[in-house]
């Protein structure tokens, strides 16, 4: 039997958007698709069909679509440098930014390029399956994100703060708890050496609900310590490119099954771990 980490109660996963969205799918559609493997065939033998169903459910518009979604003053997307500086836009900002009134001139020239165009929704329902469906990512949520941009800032549809950060492992979960981060989003490396950290005192982190590795999964024992020294009721996931690693529905194991993203056929060689 596999060795189990965490295993969400059923309250957390009536919870989930991918809980909500199977429910949706029966009660709206008439599909019957009861688990996250069946998800995943179903996204993949009727891609146009579960692509229409993710922008319905998702409430997308049926044209080009810019990334920016809330409106008002609160923040919807922070950078924050490698020196320290944090610039945060209101979703006001983005809007003007996106409807080319005026690009923000403290966002570099990555962040606002994304921002300033407008996006066919064809090419972010990918995007927004990973955030929505495997993140589980919603509009109340704070993401901090180490790293690439792309999938989380597709987030922003979701009316999901968005939050882009350098950091190192020691100063991860510091930041993680002054950003009040719900999901943090960092390499293995970093998370599994931010879990071998043993501060004085440990970071105020109570609103953080999923870590989400990229590169690929923590190993065996760094997913172990995830557990013993930073929480101990996070959803451990993990993902490079169209390859993830567990599920907001499904127990957290020791060594998860590498699987193919949703909307993604599988591989022709087997399943990796």
């Amino acid at each position: 039997m596999a060795d189990v980490l965490y295993t969400p109660n059923r309250e957390r996963l009536v919870t989930t958007n991918a809980w909500a969205f199977l429910h949706w799918l029966h009660t709206v559609r008439g599909l019957d698709v009861p688990d996250w493997p069946a998800l995943r065939q179903f996204s993949v033998k009727r891609p146009a069909d579960f692509s229409a169903a993710v922008a319905a459910f998702a409430q997308l518009p049926d044209g080009p679509l810019c990334l920016a979604c809330r409106s008002g003053p609160t923040e919807s997307l922070v950078f924050r440098r490698a020196g320290g500086a944090r610039i945060a836009c209101s979703g006001d900002e983005l809007r003007s930014c996106a409807a080319g009134v005026r690009a923000p001139t403290s966002l570099p020239a990555e962040l606002a390029l994304p921002l300033t165009r407008s996006w066919p929704l064809a090419t972010l329902i990918k995007p927004v399956t990973d955030v929505l469906l495997h993140a589980d990512l919603r509009p109340d949520d704070r993401v901090v994100v180490i790293g690439p941009t792309w999938p989380w800032l597709a987030a922003l549809l979701q009316g999901t703060t968005v939050v882009l950060a350098a950091s190192t492992a020691a100063t991860l979960l510091p930041l993680a708890a002054e950003e009040r981060a719900s999901v943090l989003v960092a390499p293995a490396q970093m998370l599994a050496e931010a879990a071998f950290q043993r501060p004085r005192r440990r970071p105020e982190i109570g609103n953080l609900r999923t870590i989400i590795a990229t590169g690929g999964p923590l190993s065996p024992e760094g997913r172990r310590r995830t557990y013993t020294w930073v929480k101990s009721d996070l959803m451990l996931l993990a993902r490079t490119g169209d390859t993830v690693w567990g599920n907001p529905l499904e127990p957290v194991l020791v060594q998860p099954v590498a699987s193919p993203a949703l909307l993604t056929p599988p591989a022709s060689g087997p399943a990796t771990r």
